[in-house]
């Protein structure tokens, strides 16, 4: 579990000043109306995540991208490998992303470390390691043959 946060101050009404200068409306953040407070109080905001989720093997789930394609090919490469994977869809709000789910549970080590773990396999960085819009570039490079 990752754990980031961000502080600022109570600036004005519904307005959290954050301390890189930027501006959040505290009704963006919760639907609570009666909230009450003072104009310079110190706020903080916290952020939870677990990284790599859609990695770690939770659920048979060892690989997740945007793009089918790249699932498509990784999963073709475990399938030479006699791995066999299924493709699921799971949709994140207006985002689709593809995720490789490893049927036979003994195979999860050897898929992972083949996919991003170990020095040997493809070693891909996930997609949300790129800027939005971009391309996976340790998939591609490895795709190329670099």
């Amino acid at each position: 579990m990752k754990l980031i946060k961000i502080k600022g101050y109570y600036s004005d009404l519904w307005k959290i000043k954050l301390e890189n200068e930027k501006t959040v409306n505290l009704n963006d953040l919760t639907d609570e109306k009666m909230l009450q407070i003072p104009y310079g109080s110190e706020i903080e905001i916290s952020i939870a995540f677990d990284e790599n989720d859609f990695l770690s093997g939770n659920d048979g789930i060892i690989w997740a991208s945007y793009d089918q394609r790249q699932v498509d090919i990784i999963k073709n490469a475990l399938l030479a490998q006699n791995v066999n994977t299924e493709l699921k869809v799971k949709t994140l709000g207006k985002l689709k992303i593809f995720l490789l789910q490893i049927n036979n549970h003994k195979d999860l080590n050897d898929a992972v470390d083949f996919i991003w773990k170990s020095n040997k396999g493809l070693r891909l960085k996930p997609d949300w390691s790129y800027p939005q819009g971009e391309s996976n570039k340790s998939f591609e490079q490895w795709l190329s043959g670099h």
